[in-house]
């Protein structure tokens, strides 16, 4: 079963330059092993400190660092669709500028490719994930 939040953190993450969580170590790319949305959470609540799926304030920062680092994988960040609506693990609904708009989908889940737009991809599918380290959403 897929755990979706059911309500909102403190606030919305504030934008912060993707370049300056990577210099402070706030960001972990795992591109050891592929797993899907909900373990991928899991792993990421287990980093020293805790942390949880990536939430964007900076889309465009972000899909150049994995075009770095992985070129041409998929990795899953912290944005779902439940219900028709889509939203980042913070509350914060995710904007028609940040996704390939896709409609034909319900609960699933978002996921990056290196320089690309946010699509969706089936939650249970395997892909390399990022965490944000030191946050915990519900």
């Amino acid at each position: 079963m897929i755990r979706f939040p059911t309500g909102k953190s403190d606030g919305p993450i504030p934008y912060i330059d993707f370049s300056t969580l990577v210099e402070k170590d706030c960001i972990h790319l795992e591109k050891s092993t592929s797993m899907n949305f909900e373990d991928s959470r899991d792993y990421c609540h287990g980093l020293p400190g805790g942390g949880d799926l990536f939430v964007a304030g900076d889309l465009t920062g972000m899909t150049q660092y994995l075009a770095t680092e992985v070129p041409d994988k998929h990795v899953i960040i912290g944005a779902f669709i439940k219900n028709g609506q889509n939203k980042w693990l913070d509350g914060r609904s995710v904007t028609n500028q940040e996704l390939i708009p896709d409609k034909s989908h319900n609960n699933e889940c978002f996921q990056v490719k290196s320089n690309e737009m946010m699509h969706t991809h089936e939650c249970n599918k395997k892909e390399y994930f990022l965490c944000q380290k030191g946050v915990e959403f519900l």
